[in-house]
């Protein structure tokens, strides 16, 4: 579980995210001061934040957020997935996805979607590669200053 002092490094490697446009429709970087209340809405035992490791040293975070406050969806989570740059390529996001396929059922997560940038090929690769499915396409849909990102969605049922 991520850990109040995790914070600094989970901000750094978000607003890499932020600069690159390819996994965050964030446009500007965001401060710790900015994310408290994003990273109190994690819980342990149903929406929980992981760090990933790499040498002792945060390499990334996965997260599993609420898909909606709807009570249908309780049971619906979307998974966030970021790696600092340097750790990016050395298959952790296929341990930490992996990981979180684990943990899922554990959790009371029966569906667990993720929303892609249509650009972002690595990320659909990655999603793919660990059993998600296709799920829909909505075009053009986050302007990007610069150009339009299409989103994808992907999804799996544990």
């Amino acid at each position: 579980m991520a850990q109040i002092s995790d914070q600094a490094a989970i901000i750094a490697i978000y607003n890499q995210a932020v600069a690159t446009k390819g996994s965050t429709a964030d446009l500007t970087p965001v401060t710790v001061a900015q994310r408290q209340a994003w990273f109190a809405s994690f819980t342990p035992q149903h929406f929980p934040l992981w760090v990933i490791e790499s040498d002792g040293a945060c390499a990334g975070f996965v997260g599993l957020e609420p898909y909606s406050d709807r009570a249908g969806y309780r049971n619906t989570a979307e998974i966030a997935v970021y790696l600092d740059g340097q750790h990016q390529g050395q298959h952790l996001g296929t341990l930490a996805i992996d990981w979180v396929a684990e943990q899922a059922p554990q959790l009371g997560v029966t569906t667990v979607i993720s929303r892609i940038f249509g650009h972002n090929q690595a990320s659909r690769h990655l999603f793919e590669k660990a059993g998600y499915e296709h799920w829909g396409h909505l075009p053009a849909i986050a302007d990007m200053q610069g150009f339009a990102a299409d989103l994808e969605v992907y999804g799996h049922h544990f």
